[in-house]
């Protein structure tokens, strides 16, 4: 078998039905215009009580490598590193929450921009299934079985891209695609640059990782070579399966204080989104529209709000111009 170009690391634990669905809509039966050969898929699991099923992996068509593995710890970057490891792709994609379904033409849009820049950065938007983001998904009752009601009824494995139409924006880019986000659940960047950001921090090491997914996704941000490229026709979206911030936990608001403590500690400064101007790249299906006039409309307010104090819209732009100049 060939070397794949792009190796996709799906991290899970806890979480078999949704990890499934996952992977179904990363298999080359659910993307279009991509064929088996042209990537990977890489799951590690976190061994918990309710682990995968290997034979159903097996069953799916492409490139899929399972790995089931014992973690001492709450955090998935080990586990990121690991599947790293394993990558023989040029190009990786990172899923740290493997919860999160893909619309299908995110591995053809992908790899269409790192054949326009080899060190480009992708990014596709986030959304929770259903009306309401997920940390409130007590308040308006809505459960697993509500979730998968809805994914039966849009019948999703024939029709990707109504996922759409069941969802609502994350609240990590809930002004839309000309809008800073704070992160990535569905990122892909070059090895290389993994590499050089130092991949997976493991001193992340709360729950979840804390915020370790914001970290990432400003290390590669900000990285002088990246190119940044959004897809706004694509989407990645979330399923409820009791995330430790993606559902209505007791004492949320104390477990985002730290996970920003630490990301502030580690990081050396406090967090801020990167102002990084997006590429957008692909087609926009007519379910996604909707979201896209969002963006418009919210850009505009932005884009005149920092024309009022003559501040730059992507100011970090400029910052790593120099950064580049300094590296020649």
């Amino acid at each position: 078998m060939s070397k794949p170009l792009l190796s996709i690391i799906v991290i899970a634990y806890d979480m078999p039905r949704q990890a499934l669905n996952t992977l179904i809509s990363l298999s080359p039966a659910y993307q279009q215009g991509v064929e088996a050969a042209d990537y990977e898929v890489i799951l590690v699991e976190n061994r918990s009580k309710r682990n995968m099923d290997a034979a159903a992996i097996a069953a799916l068509p492409g490139n899929f490598h399972y790995f089931l593995r014992d973690e001492s710890g709450v955090s998935p970057a080990a586990a990121i590193n690991f599947g790293f490891a394993q990558a023989r792709g040029q190009f990786i994609g990172l899923m740290i929450d493997g919860a999160r379904m893909v619309t299908p033409g995110v591995v053809q849009n992908v790899l269409m921009a790192f054949a326009l820049h080899e060190s480009a950065m992708v990014a596709v938007p986030g959304y929770h299934l259903g009306e309401n983001e997920q940390q409130f998904h007590l308040t308006h009752r809505y459960t697993e079985e509500k979730e998968q009601a809805l994914l039966d009824e849009i019948d999703w494995q024939r029709n990707g891209y109504s996922l759409f139409d069941i969802s609502c924006l994350s609240g990590a880019n809930p002004n839309g695609v000309f809008h800073p986000f704070m992160e990535c659940n569905c990122l892909f960047m070059s090895a290389e640059v993994f590499r050089e950001i130092g991949q997976a921090d493991e001193r992340f090491d709360l729950p979840g990782g804390g915020a370790l997914n914001l970290c990432i996704y400003r290390k590669v941000a900000m990285h002088p070579r990246t190119r940044f490229f959004m897809l706004p026709g694509e989407g990645s979206f979330h399923q409820l399966h009791g995330g430790v911030t993606t559902s209505e936990v007791e004492k949320r608001e104390a477990i985002l204080r730290r996970q920003n403590e630490q990301l502030t500690q580690l990081l050396g400064q406090p967090f801020r989104s990167p102002s990084v101007e997006p590429i957008l790249l692909g087609k926009v299906p007519s379910s996604a529209l909707r979201y896209l006039q969002h963006s418009a409309e919210r850009g505009i307010h932005r884009a005149r709000r920092f024309a009022e104090h003559n501040e730059e819209l992507y100011a970090d732009e400029r910052a790593k111009e120099r950064m580049r100049q300094e590296l020649q």
